[in-house]
C-alpha cells in the first residue's frame, strides 16, 4: 500500500515537474506530447526534452541514490545521524570535482575534460574522506563526535575550494565557468542534460539493487557484530560494501548535481517510521521512493517564479532541503528514543 502510494506521487510529481517553471506547459499540450510525440509548439517540444525531463528523471534517481547512501552510512554507525553530507562524503566528493575541474582549465593536463572525469574524481574525493572518517572512528566511539569531525572535514573541504576558485580566478579563467560551477557547489539539477541523467540513473540502479541483495547481512549487521559473525557475515567485506556503494553514490549523484544534503538523512528515518521496520528488505525500496519524492518537490520550489513569482532566479537545492530537512533533523536528534530509531 505505502509502495503504491509513492509510486503513484513520483508519477504525479513528475508530471507536474515537467509542465512547472517559468514557461508554464498546459496539461493538455503535454497529454498531446505524450501521445503525438509533439505539444504542436516547437518551443515547448524543447524545453520538455532538453530541460524538463532530464531534469525530472535526474531529481528521481538522485533521490533514490541519495536516500539508499544515507541508509547504508546510518546502518555502518548504527545511528540515525550518520549521513553522507553530514560525515564529509559529499564535501570530499566536491572538492576532488573542483580540484579536476580547475587543473584542467588551468594547466591543460590530467583526465581529459570530460564527465568521466567528474565522476572519478569525486569518486577520489569522497573514499578520502570516508577513509579519514573511518580512522578517526576506530578512535572515537561517540557518533556525536564524529559528526562533528565530518562537519570539519566538510569547512575544511569548502575552505579548500574557496582557495581553488580564488586562484582561478586571478590566472582569468571564464566567469561562466565559476559562476555555473559555484552554482554547481549549491546542488542544481538545471544542467543536467538526458545523456547524464541516464548514465547517473543507471549508477544508481546498480549501487541500490547490490544493496538490496545484502538486506539479510545489513539486518544482522545491526543487531550486533556478535550476532552478526554468528550467523557468517564477513563483518570486514560486509563494511567495505557498505563504504563503497555509499561512497560510489553519492560521488555519482554530486559529480552530476553537486552536494545535495538532508535526503540522505531524513529518507531512511521517515521510510522506517511508514514501515515500522528496520528490515532493510521494506525499508530499501521505501526509502528510495520517498527519496524521488522529496528530490522532486525540492526542484520544483527552486524554480523561477514558484515560491517567488517575481524572480527569474533559479535557487540553489540546499534551499528548501535545509528549511524542511533541519528542523526534522533537530525533531529526531531529540526525540530519536521515543521514536525508537
Amino acid at each position: 500500500m505505502l509502495l503504491s502510494f509513492l509510486i503513484l506521487s513520483i508519477f504525479s510529481l513528475s508530471i507536474l515537474s515537467i509542465i512547472t517553471g517559468t514557461i508554464k506547459i498546459e496539461p493538455k499540450k503535454f497529454y498531446n506530447y505524450l501521445l503525438k510525440r509533439t505539444t504542436g509548439n516547437p518551443i515547448y517540444d524543447k524545453i520538455i526534452e532538453k530541460c524538463r525531463m532530464p531534469r525530472t528523471l535526474g531529481a528521481i534517481f538522485a533521490g533514490m541514490g541519495l536516500a539508499v547512501a544515507g541508509l547504508l552510512m546510518q546502518s555502518l554507525f548504527r545511528n540515525p545521524l550518520a549521513d553522507p553530507y553530514l560525515i564529509g562524503v559529499s564535501s570530499g566528493a566536491s572538492l576532488g570535482v573542483a580540484i579536476y575541474v580547475f587543473t584542467s582549465l588551468l594547466f591543460k593536463f590530467g583526465i581529459p575534460q570530460s564527465i568521466w572525469g567528474f565522476i572519478i574524481s569525486a569518486y577520489l574525493g569522497s573514499l578520502l574522506s570516508m577513509f579519514v572518517v573511518l580512522s578517526l572512528a576506530r578512535k572515537v566511539k561517540q557518533i556525536t563526535t564524529l559528526l562533528i569531525v565530518g562537519l570539519m572535514l566538510g569547512y575544511i573541504s569548502s575552505g579548500l575550494i574557496t582557495i581553488v576558485i580564488a586562484f582561478s580566478d586571478f590566472v582569468g579563467v571564464n566567469n561562466e565557468v565559476l559562476a555555473s560551477f559555484i552554482m554547481w557547489g549549491y546542488g542544481s539539477l538545471s544542467p543536467l542534460t538526458m545523456k547524464e541523467s541516464i548514465i547517473m540513473s543507471i549508477f544508481v540502479v546498480i549501487c541500490c539493487s547490490i544493496t538490496y541483495l545484502l538486506s539479510k547481512y545489513l539486518d544482522s549487521y545491526l543487531l550486533g557484530e556478535m550476532y552478526a559473525k554468528s550467523v557468517g557475515v564477513d563483518i570486514k567485506k560486509l563494511r567495505i560494501f557498505i563504504i563503497l556503494i555509499s561512497c560510489m553514490i553519492t560521488a555519482t549523484v554530486v559529480a552530476f548535481a553537486g552536494p545535495i544534503g538532508f535526503i540522505g538523512l531524513v529518507c531512511p528515518i521517515v521510510a522506517r517510521l511508514l514501515c515500522g521496520t528496520s528490515k532493510h528488505i521494506y525499508v530499501i525500496p521505501s526509502a528510495m521512493l520517498i527519496g524521488a519524492v522529496f528530490l522532486i518537490i525540492a526542484d520544483i520550489l527552486v524554480r523561477p517564479g514558484v515560491v517567488i513569482p517575481t524572480t527569474s532566479t533559479e535557487l540553489p537545492l540546499m534551499c528548501p532541503l535545509s528549511i524542511i530537512g533541519a528542523p526534522i533533523a533537530i525533531i529526531i536528534y531529540i526525540k530519536r528514543k521515543r521514536m525508537g530509531i
